[in-house]
């Protein structure tokens, strides 16, 4: 015992890994929190239409943000903590000016498309198309709001980025809620309230980059600046772009096409479990951020012992972390779900569902991750896009009532909690297997079961 205590404590990996996604831990579990907390407040003062409602509209203006920042949020982390890094300032105030200059016109053109094609958008999806139309006038504000905190993160501000990242519009939103209240109970006000919070955060993260940003250079500009081309902006940016939309067809596919086969009932319990589910991904979340670079650090080294051994912790931790919480929602689903309203049990198995495919992640372990910091991105994005598309496939197949699965009680919201759970562990057992290819040992961690290889 007394051999295997001082062993943990002089492994510096270890070591590493268990402080740093602790502070992650509670960052993320804070913002998720405070996310629940959101769909608790809306769940039981509007109940599952009402709910449904939001994240349909909210869902609408998250795709024409993303058509609208053309990838430049994330292009601005890299060039500004680039140029931060060299104490470039001049440099980063004329790269703002030209990303300031696209996503102003960007933005427009997607709120003027957003807003004629509202009707249309409302028929497809079965959401309200005058919160659409409402909606397409906040394209812009959440725009910069998502490039502002991006930029934050690219001056090393990680505390103000993880406020307005993980927590704010959540929070501000649920201010919002009780104020309004007060004065409309209509099933409209969460959708106002989201609203409220976007204009409040889009100018705090602005304020927030403009303070940061003067701080920093004060008295350091000078007159020479690095000049990037608008073709080669547009270059590093639309990939990434088209990988944020995959990205966003995982998250958001079967809440959209729900909508569509279903009602937003549905849609609303069928997102509380989903949100629910989620608390078992927080220690997986945490643990990849510190993981990450350390992964990096044994592929760059070519050290794939060390590398094993990383992966291996990590991968222990995220079960250990995880699959308590998990055992408990697997023995209590009614009573979580219960606390959003009784007609939100409906969405039991769907819960159940959701939180198998979680399992999965936590026996995988960072599989993205590690393909991503050991230069197999490519592979990682590939398989990530066939995982996007047998997610819309599975979700078209078994969301309707008559589809083949359906005496077994898989359609609606069962359906399509069956169809991410699918595409969740396709996409985990898919990486696993590549990295064992590629580097020789599985990323599984099975208690009680000593894996070598």
């Amino acid at each position: 015992m007394k051999k295997r205590i001082h062993k943990f404590i002089a492994d510096k990996d270890l070591a590493e890994l268990i402080k740093g996604s602790g502070i992650s831990f509670f960052l993320r579990f804070g913002g998720l929190a405070i996310g629940y907390i959101l769909t608790l407040v809306i769940a039981n003062l509007f109940g599952a239409e009402g709910l449904g409602d939001y994240v349909l509209a909210i869902t609408v203006l998250s795709f024409f943000t993303l058509l609208a920042k053309l990838g430049f949020d994330t292009t601005s982390l890299r060039f500004i903590a680039s140029f931060a890094s060299q104490e470039k300032w001049t440099s980063i105030f004329y790269f703002r000016k030209q990303v300031v200059l696209i996503l102003s016109c960007s933005s427009f053109i997607a709120s003027f498309l957003m807003y004629f094609l509202a009707n249309s958008i409302a028929d497809l999806i079965g959401a309200n198309s005058r919160y659409i139309q409402l909606n397409a006038f906040f394209v812009f504000p959440m725009t910069f709001f998502m490039l502002h905190y991006q930029s934050l993160r690219g001056l090393k501000k990680i505390a103000e980025f993880s406020f307005f990242y993980r927590i704010s519009k959540a929070l501000f939103s649920i201010i919002a809620i009780v104020v309004i209240y007060q004065f409309s109970q209509g099933t409209e006000v969460p959708v106002y309230a989201y609203l409220v919070s976007i204009i409040i955060v889009s100018i705090l993260s602005f304020l927030s980059f403009h303070y940061s940003l003067k701080k920093k250079s004060d008295g350091k500009e000078s007159a020479e600046k690095e000049i990037m081309s608008y073709s080669k902006l547009f270059k590093i940016s639309i990939p990434l772009m088209l990988a944020q939309s995959v990205q966003y067809i995982m998250a958001w596919t079967d809440k959209l096409i729900l909508g569509n086969l279903a009602t937003p009932k549905d849609v609303g319990i069928y997102f509380t479990a989903f949100k629910l589910s989620m608390f078992a991904a927080v220690a997986l979340m945490s643990i990849n951020s510190i993981a990450s670079p350390k992964f990096a650090e044994m592929s760059g080294a070519n050290n794939i012992a060390g590398l094993k051994k990383v992966v291996r912790q990590s991968t222990r931790m995220i079960f250990w972390t995880s699959a308590p919480l998990i055992l408990i929602f697997f023995i209590f689903p009614e009573f979580f779900l219960g606390l959003f309203g009784e007609e939100f049990k409906l969405g039991v198995t769907a819960f159940i569902l959701l939180s198998v495919g979680r399992l999965i992640s936590s026996f995988s372990g960072s599989v993205g991750n590690i393909l991503q910091m050991t230069d197999n991105q490519n592979v990682y994005g590939s398989i990530l896009f066939l995982g996007a598309i047998m997610n819309v496939i599975l979700n078209l197949i078994l969301i309707p009532e008559n589809n083949f699965l359906a005496i077994y009680g898989i359609s609606g919201i069962n359906g399509a909690a069956f169809a991410s759970m699918c595409s969740l562990s396709f996409w985990n057992l898919s990486m696993v297997l590549v990295i064992k290819k590629k580097f020789g040992f599985y990323t599984f961690y099975i208690p009680f079961l000593r894996n070598e290889k």
